[in-house]
């Protein structure tokens, strides 16, 4: 069997504050997913036990059989890891590293019944394993999705389709595009496939005037209305999208609707832009730009890079934001001109907290839009987080 763990879960903050690093986007697909494709088999997942109550909520699927390793030599990936070929079976207990020598996982007879992203974490500080290198990448923080995010996105691409409505007023400029049952391209929209692919996924609308550039992903029940794409772009399901997004990757149910430029930057679920929000994605001097995360300063390592955005976090018509932000979930940036670049969870502003009841009712009234619920799991996950930010 092959397994995907968490690791070094706390550097994928806030993103992984409400979800298991498993399934964090790294180009159209999650990291879980990636190895499913690749292996062409599911993949059972190791999470965090605080996020078990949630997976089964929200991943009732993977819920069945997580953190739970039968008998027998077994494959262990460690989530942010991208693998460039299947492996053949090790018979024996080694390390998977990348050239870097990043641990990309491990292969060990050793482990069975109940095991959780702690218990791993204890396993290999006290085991003393063979390193194999093999093909592939690790990424230690969200921010390195942004090296090869264009590679991914051409990655997951699953072929040329058109099962879509193409109105005969669009342009298409090349042929690696995949229109979807259901999708629909309005007339003024210009997708470009010369450079990458572009998939429009099922029930998804593009309006008029829009330009798509590849390698780009679309995904379900999103509108993309006059909007410019440009390459490298990941909108997840039932995602609203106008003005500008270049590089960036929205999970799921991110609403920009307005005018505005967002670049090179991961927004996660339930986000919400006013209208000519923008991220700053480069330096004046072209240096690298630097994060700050649990207080420590770090280097990206990346030119550009605009800023990880949490779930649930809204921004106030007008808002700019600085280079390398960090801002957490459930904050409100109240806009008037250029925000802080550390933003907490459960922010109001600069120097107020938002109020738990409040924000529970906002995000119930927010995700019903989109017919969707809340559930009990869901709420006492964020009522347990605001308790360990806020008290």
């Amino acid at each position: 069997m092959i397994f995907i763990y968490e690791d070094s879960w706390e550097n994928f903050e806030p993103l992984s504050l409400l979800r298991p690093v498993t399934e964090t986007r790294c180009g159209a697909l999650s990291f879980r997913e990636k190895l499913e494709r690749l292996f062409g088999e599911d993949i059972l997942v190791i999470i965090r036990e605080e996020l078990l109550d949630l997976l089964s909520e929200c991943w009732p699927e993977l819920a069945r059989n997580a953190n739970k390793v039968p008998e027998g030599r077994h494959l262990f990936i460690a989530a942010g890891s991208v693998l460039t070929e299947p492996l053949a079976y090790i018979d024996s207990d080694e390390l998977l590293v990348d050239e870097a020598e990043n641990l990309l996982g491990f292969s060990t007879d050793s482990l069975s019944g109940y095991q959780s992203a702690e218990s791993i974490q204890g396993f290999l500080e006290d085991a003393d394993l063979t390193k194999h290198r093999i093909g592939g990448r690790r990424m230690l923080y969200p921010w390195e999705i942004f090296a090869s995010l264009e590679l991914e996105v051409t990655r997951d691409f699953e072929g040329e389709l058109a099962k879509g409505t193409l109105d005969p007023h669009a342009t298409v400029y090349g042929s690696a595009l995949r229109l979807e049952k259901g999708a629909r391209v309005e007339a003024g929209a210009v997708i470009d496939c010369r450079k990458g692919p572009v998939t429009v996924a099922r029930n998804t609308l593009i309006k008029g005037p829009t330009l798509i550039e590849g390698p780009c992903y679309i995904g379900p029940d999103t509108i993309v209305d006059s909007a410019r794409l440009r390459a490298g772009t990941v909108l997840g399901p039932c995602c609203r999208a106008g003005g500008e997004v270049e590089a960036s990757i929205f999970h799921a149910y991110v609403n920009k609707h307005h005018e505005g430029f967002i670049g090179h930057s991961y927004l996660g679920e339930w986000v919400n832009l006013g209208a000519m929000t923008a991220n700053s994605d480069l330096k004046n001097n072209y240096s690298e730009v630097k994060v700050n995360l649990r207080g420590e300063t770090i280097s990206t390592g990346l030119v550009k890079f605009g800023c990880i955005m949490g779930d649930h976090t809204k921004t106030a018509i007008g808002t700019l934001i600085p280079t390398g932000a960090m801002i957490g979930i459930f904050a409100n940036i109240l806009g008037g001109g250029l925000c802080s670049k550390n933003i907490p969870s459960f922010s109001w502003g600069e120097a107020n907290v938002y109020e738990l009841k409040k924000l529970l009712s906002t995000a119930e009234k927010v995700m019903q839009r989109r017919d969707v619920s809340m559930g009990e799991a869901l709420k006492g996950r964020i009522i347990a987080l605001y308790k360990a930010y806020v008290g």
